[in-house]
């Protein structure tokens, strides 16, 4: 059985590279002795690539393997394209459990399968090994792990029409996601007419596709005005955004993007491709590729465990991963009103030099008016569009900030991954009756207005707690705790 010592693992920036395919355990072994001492007891997972030292699967996986205390290490290994059939027996020979592959190695891998998933077949790549009594069996989980981040994110594609941007290896799992869960328009849009013929002819030759219920078109990128005309669900598929001197997306026609209903690109670093950034200036719905790259993740190591990953966990795999990909230097507080948003903060930023944004304040003084006053003459949606509009600029360049929200901030999905993205998200809870006692008679609090202002607020709290919840990376009772020791507990939680 091939053991790894616990803490060998990306993102400190450890990967083994296999030479003349050694034995793996033993290398691993020999490599790490001495950095990580005698401690080799825990069962291999890992991943083949080649390059393989920006992966974040590790992050996913042993947080796995912490969380339900199994005795499993996940590690990269840089396996050259000549030596990965080698690479896939002795893993197999070693006992490792399972594998991740990335690229170059989806498509080569299948010739040393013993057997492979259909979906994976259709698909053309495989990027998880399942070990059987006669070898490892192929799947795909990129497929079905796109569609749970775009159903996680609250949209589907039964019965949409999709702009798939590109015909590549990506295109073609998003394109086979299409086809499976009932896409009813197709339109491949690539650079060259040639290559999104072939996907397409690919797609309508797979079990999955039933001409009657979806329509396969396909234009050359040049000829994207040619689209009919319609609202769209666009995955962004080509790699145009990984490099920073990518500065315009395969189409820079406003026009195009206005069609868009919402918006996906597979590419997770930078956290805003070109595309991303035309949507956002459209502000058309749109998420990245980290959800993605977690829900894949996710997929595969059920297929190892047969443990089924709640949402509670892949939430906290979520947040990981974006601490671990965009760092976090700024600090978030969100919750109800009267909670101790403003006077923490405050603290924060007196005693620990911390810059103090307070949105609320910003918000009134670029519009002019009081809160309550936008509310009554510009409506509750106004000002949350401009709550939105605020936190994606912050989002741009805002370090070593203390953040005070509006307490309806996190109500919108798309401010929940603004605000992952600024910083770490602590929520100041409090109870219904201490919330009245410090809001009672403040007319600067729109939402209270009215008759029994008690109920309401016991209403909201109902609604609004598990949304505060999700969202928080951190949850702090503020009824008996007074604000310089939450400041200084809020700032130690921010030490690496």
């Amino acid at each position: 059985m091939t053991k790894i010592a616990r803490g060998c693992l990306h993102p400190t920036g450890i990967f083994c590279t296999i030479g003349a395919m050694k034995n793996l355990s033993n290398y691993v072994k020999k490599d790490y002795k001495k950095s990580y001492g005698d401690h080799a007891s825990d069962q291999l997972l890992g991943i083949f690539g080649n390059p393989i030292g920006h992966t974040l699967s590790p992050v996913i996986h042993d947080t796995v393997s912490d969380t339900f205390s199994l005795d499993e290490r996940y590690i990269p290994f840089q396996i050259p394209e000549e030596e990965l059939s080698s690479a896939v027996e002795k893993a197999y020979e070693e006992g490792i459990l399972g594998l991740n592959i990335t690229v170059p190695h989806k498509q080569a891998v299948m010739d040393s399968l013993c057997e492979i998933d259909p979906d994976a077949a259709a698909i053309g790549a495989v990027n998880t090994l399942v070990r059987t009594d006669k070898g490892y069996k192929g799947y795909n989980t990129d497929m079905p792990g796109l569609y749970a981040a775009i159903r996680a994110d609250g949209h589907d594609v039964k019965g949409k029409s999709v702009v798939l941007i590109g015909a590549g290896g990506a295109a073609r799992a998003a394109c086979y996601m299409c086809v499976k869960y009932g896409a009813k328009k197709i339109i491949i849009l690539n650079r060259t007419l040639e290559n999104a013929s072939s996907l397409a002819e690919d797609m309508k030759k797979t079990e999955a596709y039933d001409p009657k219920k979806t329509e396969i078109r396909c234009y050359a990128a040049g000829d994207y005005q040619k689209i009919p005309k319609g609202h769209y669900l666009m995955i962004q598929c080509t790699s145009v955004g990984l490099k920073k001197k990518d500065g315009l997306p395969l189409v820079s026609d406003d026009a195009f993007y206005r069609m868009a209903d919402y918006g996906v690109d597979l590419i997770y670093n930078p956290a805003e491709t070109p595309f991303l950034k035309k949507l956002n200036e459209l502000s058309v719905p749109h998420m990245n590729g980290l959800s993605m790259l977690l829900f894949q993740g996710v997929l595969a190591n059920q297929l190892w465990n047969g443990k089924k990953i709640e949402k509670d966990l892949s939430d906290k795999i979520y947040r990981k991963l974006c601490d671990t990909l965009y760092g976090k230097d700024n600090i978030i507080l969100i919750g109800y009103m009267g909670s101790g948003k403003s006077t923490v903060a405050k603290k924060i930023a007196s005693q620990y030099g911390y810059t103090l944004v307070d949105t609320d304040k910003c918000i009134k003084t670029r519009e002019g008016m009081a809160i309550p006053d936008i509310f009554s003459e510009l409506g509750e949606e106004y000002f949350r569009d401009a709550e939105t509009a605020l936190l994606r600029e912050l989002a741009e360049d805002l370090h070593h900030a203390v953040l005070s929200t509006g307490g309806g901030m996190p109500l919108r999905k798309e401010n929940i991954k603004l605000l992952k993205k600024i910083g770490k998200i602590f929520y100041l809870s409090a109870t219904p009756e201490r919330i009245y006692e410090r809001v009672k008679g403040d007319k600067e609090r729109p939402l209270l207005q009215g008759a029994d202002p008690y109920r309401k607020i016991c209403e909201m709290i109902l609604y609004r707690h598990p949304i505060y919840e999700s969202a928080a990376d951190v949850e702090l009772d503020t009824g008996n705790t007074k604000p310089a020791e939450l400041a200084k507990i809020i700032v130690s939680e921010m030490q690496p």
